[in-house]
């Protein structure tokens, strides 16, 4: 969306697309917290198993 469309719109317009934008962000960060919380449990539970992880080098 380029400026001059935003210099366009009312203010109507403007808050909906920030209602809708609001809305896309949340729905983005919910999504982010919980697939780095299942990663941190992940974590957790290799750490409490004393696990090496698939990434890390084999010590020898």
């Amino acid at each position: 969306m380029d400026r001059e469309h935003l210099d366009t719109m009312s203010i109507d317009e403007l808050w909906a697309l920030h209602t809708k934008v609001d809305q896309i962000l949340a729905a983005r960060l919910i999504a982010e917290k919980r697939e780095l919380e299942k990663r941190l449990a992940q974590l957790s539970q290799r750490a409490a198993s004393n696990e090496p992880a698939k990434d890390s080098p084999a010590k020898h």
